[in-house]
């Protein structure tokens, strides 16, 4: 979904902007060349593996809990000898089970699910995690090891993800313990909630706060059999279902194609295997509603209860979607009846590798009175986010105003026929930077970070908005109420570099002209802003920005000279290699040849829309 900066992402823009009426589906999100390519069509670099970071396929887990193990702080995780591919992480520091005679906690699978299950060892959480390859159980002798090597005299609680494979090795390993008279006790989790009535419901997300439960439980000091109990619970109450928008690839293979194109999954499983249901990309809305109504089918009779959600990150949702997520989550829930939702956490704990997506859990409070309590109990465990209590609404504060603001967009009794016409030039010029909006992204796809032409358009949109209340009868509070205007509403520096612009324009002409101010003051204070626009700004004509329009249009004679001038020095700025100033400047000159910056197209756009009323 998002655009890089990667030759193959400007190859795929430059596609864009060349068949641009047709290229808006979803705003900058949708995928960019995508609308020329057939669902399911597998494209040359489609087929390759992923890049990824990481040394050999063969030592990726070992890599990997060496560094769980540097970042963890001294002295406080260890792990066992590599031996007969055994690879446990365990706790290392003073109050460890074995030394305290607490109850241990272990759980443990197939690594690609991190921070679970290494990431969760720590006091207050796990005792041991037992490590498999990626996807693939521990064996036998693996999880033994780890029984023997973390429990103390009161046992050992071993929790497993309900997979055929952790089962049978884990369910063996602990048979194996109580032999040696280790006390032991197995719990499976089995959260998974996306196939109705399943005979052995799968366990995902849910297993984490289930490991936290039985953890902050040990802590107290209960006994084995009360840890099971209530870790049982916890287990017997959690409900989880994830959708995905990608396959997830284990580093160095090629991923599954079976997502390609707009389709997402839902009740998919956390080592990519397909889901119940594949449908078209909905928005985050409509995708988390989807997510709500497998839950309300599994809790039926229960959304009085109180709940603590988990709001999962299966792995590379950006953090920018992922609270889009949360938020819309959390209104879906509301919606559908769930009226006590006690605590929200929002984590990447379960994960599936790579896999774009999100899983959502609950967990129900009322099973056992200390539920919430074990929840909130400390750990030292890093990566472990505390529940958070949850509040249905969102506080909105009043927002300070500026003292000249209430002056700032005062409209006259009476428009003088100046000032209506001023008002057409305005409204042309920026209803024409929107009707030019998918153009300008399209080319900032290539030659910057995607942004310019919805900045741009929300800058017009807001002087749409604003139009009626201006000052209208003066040119020069006009350009002022310009420059308000788009600082309010578009972001990052284009909306800075506008707002000077307008504001230095003013200046100008509240200084050549006291009446009706005629074409050369109007040209005059476009200089006046385009002049401030470079000095404050850095940048100078042949820098391959706004300023090569900007600035030869000003010195020009007419409107029409003006806007001729803007649009040549736009073209020439595809010609111009290597960017002197703003995102451009960080792009290679070959990766921009032949697309010209969006900010002084803009430019032109706007004057040529000007120049036809004038």
């Amino acid at each position: 979904k998002s655009v890089a900066r990667t030759a193959a992402a400007r190859r795929s823009a430059g596609g864009m902007l060349r068949s641009v009426s047709s290229a808006r589906a979803r705003g900058v999100s949708a995928s960019v060349g995508a609308k020329e390519e057939t669902r399911g069509a597998k494209t040359a670099d489609a087929v390759q593996a992923r890049k990824r970071m990481f040394n050999e396929k063969q030592t990726l887990v070992t890599d990997a809990i060496e560094g769980v193990l540097r970042s963890a702080g001294s002295g406080k995780l260890a792990r066992l000898e590599y031996k007969n591919s055994i690879k446990v992480v365990l706790r290392n520091d003073s109050e460890r089970p074995s030394v305290t005679g607490n109850v241990a906690i272990l759980c443990g699978g197939g690594s690609g699910h991190e921070p679970s299950h290494a990431g969760w060892v720590g006091k207050g959480m796990l005792t041991a995690a037992v490590c498999g390859d990626v996807f693939a159980s521990p064996s036998t002798e693996a999880v033994l090891a780890g029984i023997k090597a973390s429990s103390g005299p009161t046992g050992c609680l071993v929790i497993v993800m309900n997979y055929t494979g952790d089962r049978l090795n884990f369910g063996i390993a602990v048979e194996k313990a109580k032999k040696a008279g280790i006390p032991c006790r197995m719990l499976m989790v089995k959260d998974d909630v996306a196939i109705e009535n399943a005979p052995q419901p799968r366990g995902i997300a849910g297993t984490v706060l289930v490991n936290k439960i039985a953890g902050a439980a040990a802590d107290r000091g209960y006994s084995l059999d009360k840890v099971y109990e209530i870790a049982s619970c916890a287990a017997e109450n959690v409900y989880s279902v994830g959708m995905s928008m990608t396959v997830c690839a284990i580093p160095g293979s090629a991923p599954g194609d079976r997502l390609d194109g707009d389709l997402v999954e839902y009740g998919l499983g956390i080592h990519g295997e397909p889901g119940v249901e594949r449908t078209p990309l909905a928005s985050a809305r409509d995708t988390c509603k989807r997510l709500v109504e497998y839950l309300s089918g599994a809790t039926k009779g229960k959304k009085d209860h109180p709940y603590s959600v988990l709001i999962n990150n299966l792995g590379s949702l950006p953090p920018l979607e992922m609270s889009i997520v949360v938020g819309e989550c959390c209104k879906a829930l509301d919606d559908a009846g769930f009226s006590s939702i006690e605590s929200v956490s929002v984590n990447t704990a379960m994960t599936s590798l790579d896999m774009a997506g999100f899983s959502l859990t609950l967990l129900d409070l009322s099973a056992h009175s200390e539920l919430s309590s074990l929840l909130s109990d400390a750990t030292d465990v890093v990566g472990w986010q505390p529940p958070t209590p949850y509040s249905p609404s969102v506080e909105v504060l009043p927002c300070p105003t500026a003292e000249d603001d209430a002056a700032r967009f005062t409209a006259p009794d009476e428009v003088s026929a100046t000032g209506a016409k001023l008002r057409d030039v305005i409204k042309a010029a920026a209803q024409a930077i929107v009707d030019k909006e998918p153009e300008l992204t399209a080319a900032d796809l290539i030659v910057g970070d995607g942004d310019c032409g919805l900045t741009l358009k929300q800058g017009a949109e807001r002087i749409l908005a604003d139009l009626d209340s201006y000052p209208i009868n003066s040119g020069a509070d006009t350009l002022v109420a310009l420059g308000t205007s788009v600082a309010q509403s578009m972001g990052g520096t284009s909306g800075v570099l506008y707002s000077l612009g307008f504001n230095a324009a003013a200046a100008a002409l509240n200084e050549r002209a006291s009446g009706d101010a005629s074409t050369e003051d109007w040209l005059a204070a476009l200089k006046a802003g385009g002049d401030a626009i470079s000095y404050y700004g850095g940048a100078k004509t042949g820098m391959r920005t706004m300023l090569d329009a900007l600035l030869p249009a000003a010195e020009t004679s007419s409107a029409k000279e003006a806007a001729e001038a803007a649009v040549k020095g736009a073209e020439a700025t595809a010609r111009m290699g290597k960017a002197g100033a703003g995102r451009s400047s960080y792009i290679k000159g070959e990766e921009m040849e032949g697309t010209a910056d969006p900010g002084a197209t803009a430019v032109g756009v706007w004057l040529s829309a000007i120049a036809e009323l004038v």
